[in-house]
């Protein structure tokens, strides 16, 4: 068993400023990476999450750590949960409770949760490998913020994880403030790409992939689309 109390988060400022930054943009804005598998999703795609990470990893059957993980988790935190399997429960609607008293932002699992129709009215955020009611004893000891794989991507303790319809992206503490401008950067760009859009251009044009499909062999395309 290993917890971990004392983790080092990013400023709260820039946490903040991830709250304006999609899954997608933070996931583009590192090359395309630090994508949580699709399989990994939002329980109520109405809701979103961002925040530093406390990782919790338990063992087969077993949920015991999730309550020492939401002990130690500070307001602000997402518990993001390393699970071996979708049969036994690692989130619920007591926990969820808990969890909101206590000013945690939400889940990432890789295990299954269960109440969801409780976690949707709660208007908490959980992300999800599976849902079942299928339940879990409280016997065995796992760890609490230490290096986790979930979906794919290893988590850190204080890595700042997004959340929102389209899943989840981990962004690395090291890296965040970098990731930030980066991101904001990219939503600058799209914005502008939306005003041409209005203003009549296509996409086709505005990315310039005339020229790339005439270096491929490609034929010229004018801007319309009979030519």
């Amino acid at each position: 068993m290993e917890i971990v109390r004392d983790v080092e988060r990013p400023d709260s400022a820039i946490i903040d400023s991830f709250r304006d930054v999609s899954a997608a943009d933070a996931h583009e804005a590192m090359g395309k990476s630090n994508a949580m598998t699709p399989r990994i999703a939002p329980i109520d795609a109405a809701h979103r999450l961002c925040g530093p990470a406390c990782t919790v990893r338990v063992p087969p059957g077993d949920n015991l750590m999730v309550h020492v993980g939401s002990q130690v988790a500070e307001p602000g935190d997402v518990l993001v949960i390393a699970a071996e399997t979708t049969r036994a429960v690692t989130w619920g609607e007591l926990l969820t409770l808990n969890a909101v008293e206590r000013g945690i932002q939400g889940v990432v699992t890789a295990g299954n949760v269960r109440d969801v129709s409780a976690l949707s009215e709660l208007e908490f955020p959980v992300f999800a490998a599976a849902v079942s009611q299928a339940g879990a004893v409280k016997e065995t000891p796992g760890s609490v913020n230490v290096p986790v794989t979930v979906g794919d991507v290893v988590v850190n303790p204080g890595d700042i994880v997004v959340g929102d319809a389209d899943g989840v992206t981990v962004v690395p503490k090291d890296d965040a403030e970098a990731v930030l401008d980066r991101a904001t950067e990219l939503a600058d760009r799209e914005a502008r790409t939306r005003e041409r859009l209005a203003n009549g251009e296509s996409l086709y044009e505005i990315g310039g992939y005339g020229e790339r499909i005439e270096s491929l062999g490609g034929p010229v395309l004018g801007s319309d689309s009979g030519d």
